[in-house]
């Protein structure tokens, strides 16, 4: 690919690409549709794609439409922890597609990075995050060697998720539900 040269090529290289990125967050292309459970990874990409080019003006009219659809994928599960064992639940989910409030219904680490980043990028403060929940559903995904899968039910575990964890953690500035040590251990031993 050809450096771009002058503000004038790179100017039109960001307008077209901004005006894709947009369009990712509209309707998803037909080669993308298989992807719809991880819409918000998508939208995360296009939003912070848009923020990268300086283009998110090109969403202005939308931002509290998108913020607010980020929101309504927020899992707020009603039954206490103590009672109810739906800790790791809290979170963010990927899209609406696999239905909301099924057994299955829980908090995606990635998808909860994802939220969040997507959130602070659009200018939100957060208000409306149920911070104490994340943070505590945390615990549930960390596993004895200091790794993290991305969903309680699931046994995947490896960096990506260590990554989520620890910046979601930073971003709710609380790591009081991670053992950071373990992660420290985790992290040493996969070299």
């Amino acid at each position: 690919m050809e450096v771009l040269r002058n503000d004038r090529t790179r100017d039109g290289f960001n307008r077209l690409h901004g005006k894709y990125l947009k369009r990712c967050l509209e309707v998803l292309p037909h080669s993308l549709a298989t992807l719809d459970v991880s819409r918000l990874t998508i939208a995360f990409f296009a939003i912070s794609g848009l923020d990268l080019l300086d283009c998110l003006h090109l969403i202005e009219p939308q931002k509290r439409d998108i913020i607010e659809w980020i929101y309504s994928l927020q899992i707020l599960v009603t039954k206490n922890n103590e009672s109810g064992g739906h800790c790791g639940r809290h979170g963010f989910r990927g899209s609406a597609a696999n239905g909301m409030d099924n057994p299955y219904d829980c908090g995606n680490l990635a998808m909860t990075y994802c939220a969040l980043s997507s959130l602070l990028i659009l200018g939100d403060d957060l208000k409306r995050v149920d911070k104490k929940k994340i943070i505590d559903g945390l615990k549930e995904h960390q596993l004895s060697d200091g790794s993290f899968v991305p969903v309680v039910y699931e046994k995947e575990n490896d960096m990506r998720f260590v990554y989520c964890a620890t910046t979601v953690s930073y971003i709710l500035n609380d790591w009081s539900a991670i053992d950071r040590q373990k992660i420290v251990s985790f992290i040493r031993n996969s070299f």
